[in-house]
């Protein structure tokens, strides 16, 4: 799969979805609580081999060299990066924070109920 067919998933995902709950990191839930965190798509931008995702709320994904990505349980999974890079800026704040993961999965999980099939 190439990064524009990886991008077009998580279009095509988030259309489905409407939304998405998370992030769910390699080492847990962003912000620490499951379903605390809700974003809508706002972007993808492919660069070579690299994409980022745009979110409300300021927050980006931006991945490098991805390997997958897929949708297991209604669930947008992205996995086997060279490095997922998170920016977002706290409520309220003006400065940028981030997370940068060498390894594991990252996932995006739709509203309760909601199924997403891309088949």
């Amino acid at each position: 799969m190439t990064t524009e067919e990886m991008a077009a998933l998580v279009r095509l995902w988030f259309e489905q979805a409407s939304r998405g709950f998370g992030h769910l990191l390699p080492d847990g839930w962003f912000g620490g609580r499951p379903y605390e965190n809700q974003y809508v798509l706002i972007g993808v931008q492919v660069s070579d081999d690299s994409f980022v995702v745009i979110l409300s709320e300021g927050t980006k994904l931006v991945v490098k060299k991805p390997k997958q990505v897929y949708v297991e349980n209604s669930q947008l999974v992205i996995e086997g990066y060279e490095e997922a890079t998170l920016r977002w800026k706290h409520y309220g704040g003006t400065d940028e924070r981030e997370l940068r993961y060498s390894d594991g999965q990252i996932r995006f999980v739709p509203p309760v109920g909601t199924v997403v099939s891309l088949k």
